[in-house]
């Protein structure tokens, strides 16, 4: 087996001012900058395989997209396109990128932004160097919290007011394992750290500045720990249902306060799990990618004479799941029309066709790295690493696409609530978790086989 060889970068991605910003219900465009956004890049190479792993610091970013960043890499560099996996970490107060045709994007950004992120693989490239490598696993509590909590009526609520009385608990559980990928130079200098973590986001001071939210704070805390020339990179993992609120403590931080915390605890169970692990100059790598179809939400013909009659303001609110895809709470008021009333006009026009999607395995060494192309919910990750061959598995969600949320079909069918409504973008139905759970069974297989390694 041949040495291993690695190489990190990261460039820069902040955008303009006055560029619309994704993530909230209302328009917003930037006004300042509080912290800059990254295009960071690790390549490795076990001198049969070259894979890059990407992290953008977007809310999401679509499949479109993630090919035109493929392709410059695969056009500038030795690594293949299937080879590449490009992830967002899912800050909410970056720039809106999700799809063409969005009247808020701004598509001279996303084509800097393409070429930005393939130079950061191609400068990667550039770097690689003898290195050594470990993976590990840990945990980290009292972080994470499921956002979809159990009602006294029986309904689902999400993000209920702190001290509620009627708060009975949490649909779900969260996931509290923190996956890692360590890599330092034939020195024994850290050179690059790459961590997962299921964590929604955390929020900043300003809905408006420009910040890579608690990914940036991370960045920092393991530069502060480990050196500046270390390159941090922090994943989503599958946090559809997840966020740093919890309603049972109403004295609760908000902001900066709380991305800088949530970031050192963070950083600290890193550097914890790294002080347990010896890194090898032998690992084997292997990529393995399967191209699938999810079903779409399906919106009737009774769905759409509802709609028209809102959008007329003949009817201001479908209350009580009136359209056919609400179960349990009803859509509030304010945001009937525009998002949901106009949204299934489109659905119904698309008339169910199937969503195209990929599903992705990295192996590295004895771990394996599953990429998913949307906001997962926390029980379809713990299935995937159930079944698994290799003992350590992580589960990437926001990869290689941007689906919106992806619940479990109980949640769909039984539960209802926000990341269950229809929408254009939020348009993933029942049977999608089979299907992504099959799939990564199927490529994790792939990437465990004897001659799994891909040229």
């Amino acid at each position: 087996m041949a040495q291993l060889r690695a190489g990190a970068a990261e460039l820069d991605i902040t955008p303009w001012l006055g560029i619309a910003i994704a993530g909230y219900f209302i328009p917003r465009k930037a006004e300042d900058i509080h912290d800059p956004l990254r295009a960071k890049a690790l390549v490795l190479d076990d001198g049969r395989t070259r894979l890059a792993m990407v992290v953008l610091d977007l809310l999401g970013l679509g499949r479109a997209d993630v090919q035109a960043i493929r392709a410059q890499v695969a056009e500038a560099t030795d690594i293949a396109a299937d080879c590449v996996m490009v992830t967002c970490t899912h800050t909410h107060t970056g720039p809106a990128v999700r799809q063409p045709g969005e009247p808020e994007r701004e598509d001279a950004y996303v084509q800097w932004m393409i070429r930005r992120a393939a130079d950061a693989v191609r400068i990667a490239e550039l770097r690689l160097q003898p290195a050594r490598l470990a993976t590990g696993r840990g945990e980290l509590h009292g972080v994470c919290f499921c956002r979809r909590w159990r009602m006294r009526d029986g309904s689902v609520r999400m993000n209920p007011e702190p001290g509620d009385p009627d708060i009975v608990e949490p649909t779900s559980p969260v996931d509290p394992t923190v996956g890692l990928l360590y890599v330092e130079d034939s020195a024994g200098q850290p050179l690059a750290v790459l961590a997962q973590y299921g964590l929604h986001f955390v929020g900043t001071d300003n809905g408006r500045h420009i910040s890579a939210d608690y990914f940036g704070h991370f960045a920092d805390a393991i530069r502060r720990i480990l050196g500046p020339a270390c390159q941090p990179m922090l994943m989503n993992g599958t946090s559809g249902q997840v966020n740093n609120l919890n309603p049972l403590n109403p004295n609760r931080l908000r902001g900066h306060q709380q991305g800088k915390r949530v970031a050192a605890a963070l950083a600290a169970e890193v550097v914890r799990i790294i002080a347990t692990i010896t890194p090898t100059a032998e690992a084997t790598l292997a990529s393995a990618t399967e191209h699938i179809a999810l079903p779409r939400k399906r919106v009737t013909a009774d769905d759409v004479e509802l709609a028209e009659k809102i959008i007329a303001q003949s009817e201001t609110n479908p209350m009580e799941g009136r359209f056919s895809y609400v179960v349990g709470q009803p859509i509030p008021a304010n945001l009937v029309v525009e998002r949901y009333a106009k949204g299934c006009r489109k659905l119904y026009e698309l008339d169910g066709q199937p969503i195209e999607a990929e599903v992705q395995a990295f192996r590295i060494g004895d771990s394996g790295w599953v990429a998913l192309p949307g906001e997962i919910f926390v029980e379809i990750g713990l299935a995937i690493k159930d079944q698994s061959p290799l003992s350590q598995t992580f589960v990437i969600g926001l990869a290689n696409d941007y689906l919106g949320y992806i619940p479990t079909d109980h949640a769909l069918q039984h539960e209802g609530g926000y990341e269950t409504w229809a929408t254009p973008r939020n348009a993933v139905g029942v049977g999608a978790e089979t299907i992504l759970c099959r799939a990564a069974d199927r490529v994790l297989a792939q990437v465990t086989a004897p001659t799994s390694a891909t040229a």
